[in-house]
């Protein structure tokens, strides 16, 4: 299985001639799109979700009910509504979703939106806009690096409690060259686990 990296939040998983992409926002490259066999998407915020360029792909997808809403009642037949401690297939990978909340940003502001994380073939696990941790053994741990409700210590704590095999860097679009080595000076210590600050179109296999 191979996980490609595309801009911020949106990464594309290959495995046996399929293609899966998820959160494909509107800084993913048009290349993330091309070819996909499914779509997962974690929450409705435009950095997670192009809803333009979903909505011209004649593939199934896989996300909550504020996503479906959002896609339009026009998609319903190719949309599947899913919620944490559910599991299913998508194009070949079997998926399992954990969680219902994105993460607070101002707590007067209370939830914003729903959050759905997936957990790829028992192995790779992206938690969208959350730090909702899997309830078993995860070899790729996507960690958001960034965002306005994100925090360092709640990251570190988030590495550390998953204990992934490996991390790999997510959601830093809003980060600056020197703002990415935070990912590997803070979050890339936890464990002694490989960190990766991959780059857009980097690519690393997932054995």
């Amino acid at each position: 299985m191979k996980l490609t990296k595309y801009k911020h939040a949106c990464v594309r998983i290959s495995k046996d001639g399929k293609e899966l992409l998820v959160d494909p926002g509107v800084w993913a490259e048009d290349e993330a799109f091309e070819g996909v066999d499914a779509i997962l998407v974690t929450h409705e915020h435009f950095d997670h979700l192009d809803a333009d360029r979903v909505r011209a792909l004649d593939v199934p997808i896989w996300t909550n009910a504020g996503v479906a809403a959002e896609l339009g009642a026009d998609l319903a037949d190719r949309i599947t509504v899913v919620e944490g401690g559910q599991s299913f297939e998508a194009a070949g990978f079997q998926i399992s979703a954990y969680g219902n909340d994105h993460a607070i940003i101002l707590p007067e502001l209370g939830v914003p939106c729903q959050n759905v994380g997936y957990l790829i073939e028992d192995a790779v696990y992206h938690p969208g806009d959350s730090f909702t941790k899997p309830d078993r053994e995860v070899h790729t741990n996507l960690v958001p690096i960034s965002g306005p409700w994100f925090t360092l210590p709640a990251a570190v704590q988030y590495v550390r409690e998953v204990a992934a095999q490996q991390t790999v860097g997510i959601h830093d679009a809003l980060l600056s060259e020197i703002g990415l080595t935070m990912g590997e000076r803070w979050i890339g210590t936890q464990g002694g686990k490989p960190y990766l600050g991959l780059k857009p179109g980097d690519s690393v296999e997932i054995n």
